[in-house]
């Protein structure tokens, strides 16, 4: 086994990623669905969902893609993420009455702890400042993208909804229960409806996360993730013109079926998996142009990510004068990319 995190390393820099799949090289391929669709970089997307459509969506960021990603923080269980999207369809805003202090910290059920503050007004505008963004961005999207981490959901004892985060309240306060393949179905076939009303062109892209839930143990883990793909395979069968399915859940079961693709804690993925996931997204995604404009945008960020030992040389001058030069070049080139997500300029301290 040893060289194949090496191998899919080496291979996935650039279009060899497709040649090593389709290789069959030391792992079973994944079919990859024929989307009767291909991104583009003139394309707005929204991503909501776990830890891991923030690891997929944030790299496309990186990539200068218009994108907003997880704006109310990490959901994992479906219920919480259909709540946040129903917000953001609403255009929605929170009052001082959504929030509640625990800790000498104000927050939502509905939001991540990063979004909590000890101070109450600051809090509220936090989390109201980023639905307004994410709201504006949902109506201008083509794309949505969905990813499902746990059925398993938290179920408040006084209000008898499901939070999207416990922030650390005692267990008393909720009761703990897993959702159905029906219940999740139901209320995703009602909003599709809603969605296609109002955003006639929106297609939505599901997918479940691969980063395993073990609190409940590995049994009840392989639950959740199977209630998960029927209730995603039954949307997409009720929705085929609508709904579509990635298969990043299969991708690092099946292809990278070895522990070195995970993180310390065996649960959550390496950036190396990571890469590898967004990597086979991208070229089932997007045609050979924007692949080119991509491979463009990776060579800057390398770039500008570059941190020489000595800035005061010549060389690394020369250097600075290249790369800001060629962002330049590409900014003209690619007017409609996302390019203010940048720190600007490189430059040479004094």
């Amino acid at each position: 086994m040893r060289g194949r995190a090496e191998s899919i390393n080496k291979h996935s820099d650039s279009r060899s990623v497709k040649e090593i799949r389709q290789s069959g090289f030391a792992f079973t391929p994944v079919a990859i669905p024929d989307y009767p669709f291909r991104l583009t970089y003139r394309d707005t997307s929204v991503w909501l969902g776990s830890c891991f459509a923030t690891n997929i969506g944030e790299a496309m960021k990186l990539l200068r893609f218009r994108c907003e990603v997880n704006p109310f923080g990490a959901l994992y269980n479906p219920e919480s993420i259909l709540a946040g999207l129903k917000m953001l369809l609403a255009k929605k805003l929170l009052s001082s009455d959504d929030l509640f202090e625990f800790n000498e910290l104000w927050s939502s059920f509905c939001f991540h702890s990063s979004f909590s503050d000890t101070d109450r007004s600051r809090t509220l505008e936090k989390m109201n400042r980023r639905l307004s963004v994410a709201s504006g961005m949902l109506y201008d999207s083509k794309y949505l993208f969905i990813t499902f981490g746990t059925a398993y959901v938290f179920r408040s004892k006084t209000s008898g909804a499901v939070v999207g985060n416990c922030h650390k309240l005692p267990p008393e306060n909720f009761v703990h229960e897993c959702l159905s393949v029906d219940d999740i179905v139901k209320q995703y076939a009602g909003f599709v409806d809603t969605l296609t009303m109002l955003l006639p062109e929106i297609r939505i892209l599901f997918s479940v996360s691969p980063v395993r839930h073990l609190k409940n143990g590995a049994h009840d883990n392989q639950i959740s993730k199977s209630i998960l793909i029927l209730a995603v395979d039954k949307l997409t069968c009720l929705f085929p013109n609508r709904c579509f399915y990635f298969p990043a859940f299969e991708i690092v079961l099946d292809e990278l079926r070895d522990y070195r693709f995970y993180e310390k804690d065996l649960c959550h993925l390496s950036e190396t998996a990571i890469d590898y996931v967004r990597k086979v997204f991208v070229y089932s995604m997007f045609d050979e142009q924007d692949m080119k404009i991509m491979h463009e945008i990776e060579k800057l960020n390398l770039a500008r990510a570059h941190r020489p030992l000595n800035t005061n040389t010549n060389m690394y001058r020369k250097f600075v004068e290249t790369t800001n030069a060629k962002e330049t070049e590409l900014k003209k080139l690619y007017p409609y990319l996302e390019w203010g997500m940048g720190n600007g300029e490189l430059r040479v301290k004094s």
